[in-house]
């Protein structure tokens, strides 16, 4: 299958989803993690994305993370230990633990969606907020990225090359992200659920 089937101009459903699935892990995960939000792509209005809500959990420690693997699991969330972790970004540390996460799908037969549980301060769970929140403040950063992933989806077929791509747009994207979050004294707000 192509990617330009998989890379779709932005549905505004995608917000009220994005709700609705952070609010169905607070019903799971409540008490075993802080914030939930709905991340990605497809919770920035406008922006072009695959059609996968990104939803985050922050952990308050992933060495002790078996009760939140445990209560996804009894609720269908198919754990992919394979994906522990993520790749650092250039900017950033590369301290491992910076960009550990535990990677889940939805439940078998439901809607897209990808779940991190990543913890809390790190600097994954931080720039998955601050990504989120620049794009939705920066009405041009964001026609630029949306522009950029349509015509990727269009000549790219391979999944790792695509990433791979979009790597240095969005590292920087991240330094005009830290610019404005310093000069708008930026701070995650309340969470989606």
């Amino acid at each position: 299958m192509s990617r330009k089937a998989l890379v779709l101009p932005h549905d505004p459903k995608w917000l009220q989803e994005g709700r609705m699935w952070a609010a169905r892990v607070r019903e799971i995960l409540d008490g075993l993690v802080l914030d939930i939000d709905h991340v990605g792509s497809t919770a920035v209005p406008g922006l072009a994305a695959k059609n996968a809500l990104d939803i985050q959990a922050l952990a308050f420690d992933l060495d002790e993370a078996q009760a939140v693997i445990d209560a996804l699991a009894a609720a269908g969330f198919r754990h992919r230990p394979e994906k522990r972790g993520a790749r650092p970004v250039a900017g950033y540390p590369d301290d491992p633990d910076c960009w550990d996460q535990l990677f889940f799908r939805e439940p078998e037969g439901g809607r897209h969606v990808h779940l991190h549980v990543r913890e809390a301060g790190t600097a994954a769970a931080r720039i998955a907020l601050l990504l989120r929140d620049f794009l939705r403040a920066d009405a041009m950063a964001c026609a630029q990225y949306g522009a950029l992933k349509l015509g990727l989806a269009t000549h790219v077929k391979d999944e790792r090359a695509y990433a791979d791509l979009k790597r240095p747009f969005v590292a920087v994207t991240l330094r005009m992200a830290e610019a404005w979050a310093a000069q708008t004294r930026w701070r995650p707000g309340q969470s989606d659920a």
